[in-house]
């Protein structure tokens, strides 16, 4: 059964809810309600049987989630160090980089972060799941153990190899095994995951889509999917000229995205 709700107004976009029951949590769809403004929609899949809002108006209690809050604003502060909240992927992540630097600044607004702090970066362009997974990992083994992940991940695996079915089953188990290693480190509370547009440039994403958001949405710590297919439909100006990357226009939809499921869900306020 789906269920409408009202339109939520979040950094500075109006959205409208959709929340549709699927077994092991809850998916959140957040459309374009606006007509006016850039395209605007996520897939978030809360594992664990970890709760979202449909309202907005809370987001509803996971372990290490600090209660919810509307717009983060009852969200606990300063719970998570700022080096605990990792990004790692791909160029994804770092081209042209405004995914991260708008987000940190957002936090910085919000007061999620000092003025002089950022999150660790890890991600590097031309990066297998594996290797993601090893991005992950090295920070894990240091003093300061993660708490939060950002990330993307997969679509480098399938695009060097055509889409195929091998490449994109390669992604898939790849990915739920750096969920299983996250569950049982034990630190990390919270995931949110973005999946890259279909583009002619990046083979396999229509066939990983479904994979990786059942995945996430299995996943034992809480893992938020958001899909970037919807948002870039009619929205060519959100591809860099090179047809692979991101540019200025839809990375700033990439942060806002991430920051707007940050707030939604008390994750790092």
């Amino acid at each position: 059964m789906v269920l409408a709700a009202p339109s939520l107004r979040i950094t500075g976009l109006v959205l409208a809810l959709v929340v549709a029951t699927s077994c092991g949590g809850r998916r959140v769809r957040l459309g374009d309600a606006t007509g006016g403004n850039a395209g605007t929609a996520a897939a978030a899949g809360a594992g664990n049987g970890g709760n979202t809002s449909a309202s907005g108006g809370s987001a509803g209690d996971h372990p290490g989630s600090g209660g919810g809050g509307e717009g983060g604003a009852s969200c606990e502060r300063g719970r998570v160090n700022p080096n605990a909240v990792v990004w790692i992927g791909d160029s994804w992540v770092t081209i042209p980089s405004t995914q991260h630097t708008r987000v940190r600044d957002l936090a910085r607004a919000s007061g999620a972060l000092g003025p002089d702090e950022d999150y660790v970066i890890l991600a590097a362009p031309s990066t297998s799941i594996a290797a993601i997974a090893n991005q992950y990992s090295s920070q894990e083994a240091g003093a300061i153990k993660v708490e939060v992940l950002i990330m993307d991940g997969g679509t480098w695996d399938t695009l060097t190899a055509g889409g195929s079915d091998s490449s994109v089953a390669k992604a898939v188990s790849g990915f739920k095994q750096l969920l299983s290693t996250v569950a049982s480190d034990g630190t990390v509370t919270d995931i949110v995951y973005f999946l890259q547009p279909e583009l002619p440039s990046i083979d396999g994403v229509a066939a990983l889509r479904p994979e990786l958001m059942q995945a996430c949405q299995d996943s034992a710590v809480p893992c938020y999917f958001i899909d970037l297919q919807p948002l870039w439909v009619g929205h060519p100006e959100y591809t860099a000229s090179d047809g692979i990357q991101a540019s200025e226009a839809g990375a700033t939809v990439i942060a806002d995205q991430i920051w707007a499921t940050m707030r939604e869900h008390c994750i790092a306020q």
